[in-house]
């Protein structure tokens, strides 16, 4: 075991889960933006292929926030999965709304885009915990 994982494992439960729930989403974001590129490479438009490249990214979050971020011990089920990617729907135009919000009230681009993925990724841990979190 690393010492990296020790500090984590010495973590209170629901700090293990914001860290590997952050870990699993910027590993995510990796695989967005390199599906999203692969399309647009291949000859899709960006809106065009950002739809693979969403579809992906809410199948890798869900295994791996199940598996990794928290460790659910039920079997996977359709149920879960689009319970799953409803609340990942859902965040879309929270995410939307926040950064339209914020950018009407002055704020930097760069500020807006971090405002409202910061505050959907809270919104989305808190219901995901809630789906996967029954072990």
């Amino acid at each position: 075991m690393t010492d990296g994982s020790r500090s984590l494992d010495a973590m209170p439960g629901w700090v293990r889960e914001v860290a590997r729930f952050i870990m699993v989403g910027g590993a995510a974001a990796v695989v967005d933006f390199g599906v999203l590129w692969l399309g647009i490479q291949a000859g899709l438009s960006p809106p065009a292929a950002r739809v693979p490249a969403l579809a992906i990214a809410v199948c890798f979050t869900w295994w791996f926030n199940r598996k990794l971020t928290f460790r659910t011990q039920l079997p996977p089920s359709w149920r879960e999965f689009a319970h799953y990617v409803g609340v990942a729907m859902a965040g879309v135009p929270l995410t939307l709304l926040v950064y339209w919000t914020a950018l009407w009230a002055g704020a930097a681009v760069w500020f807006a885009f971090v405002l409202s993925t910061g505050f959907t990724a809270v919104f989305s841990f808190l219901r995901y915990r809630v789906i996967l979190g029954r072990s």
